[in-house]
């Protein structure tokens, strides 16, 4: 008897939460007068860029900044790709849940966030140290510091794309498992149930060819 499968690696509403909501910081990221007016209120934010690291996460732009060129603005487009891309390879890994929970999507979002900020920001870091002609020395050191302070960014705004998940996943739970979520989870069990449905069959027929 044919039985459906649940897809263990398909993205469920918290996943495509997350690569939205890294879409969205992605973009507002890019919007300057934003970016200006939080980093004079908040100087700590300029210290990475002074340092010579990336600012922030890889923005999201329609031209360059200023008088950057057009290679540091494909800079930070490859820097997103590479973001959303690790992203959704994490987020496609196998789930031991059909429906997370609201902590699980939370904590899924935190740590999927800060994996993709920190690739991310390596392929601009790379970028900027092939660009300056950085040595050896200074391009080791320049990496470790950018890796510890993406991490640190991209564990911050971990917490926001982690409440974004989490939300999702409420809403998703309290709908009364109305959406595609709620359909995988009753899938897998009527898959378990047609399944053991078949066994028992199986064994009530051959109980009645050996009598």
């Amino acid at each position: 008897m044919p039985t459906r499968t649940v897809d263990p690696h398909r993205l469920h509403r918290a996943d495509r939460a997350v690569l939205a909501a890294l879409v969205a910081l992605a973009i507002l990221v890019g919007i300057w007068p934003l970016t200006g007016v939080l980093t004079t209120y908040v100087p700590l934010l300029a210290v990475p860029a002074a340092a010579g690291l990336p600012y922030l996460i890889p923005a999201l732009r329609l031209m360059p900044l200023g008088d950057t060129t057009w290679a540091f603005w494909l800079a930070d487009v490859a820097g997103v790709l590479v973001m959303l891309l690790v992203a959704f390879v994490m987020l496609r890994a196998p789930k031991r849940r059909a429906v997370p929970s609201p902590g699980r999507a939370f904590g899924r979002g935190v740590w999927v966030t800060t994996v993709a900020v920190v690739a991310g920001n390596l392929v601009r870091g790379v970028f900027t140290s092939f660009t300056v002609h950085a040595d050896l020395g200074t391009y080791l050191g320049t990496t470790a510091a950018n890796v510890v302070v993406s991490a640190i960014t991209g564990a911050l705004l971990g917490l926001v794309v982690g409440a974004v998940a989490a939300i999702v996943a409420t809403t998703g739970r309290g709908s009364g498992g109305t959406d595609s979520d709620g359909a995988d989870g009753d899938e897998a069990d009527a898959a378990a149930d047609a399944e053991t449905q078949t066994v028992g069959d199986d064994a009530d027929a051959e109980a009645s060819v050996t009598a």
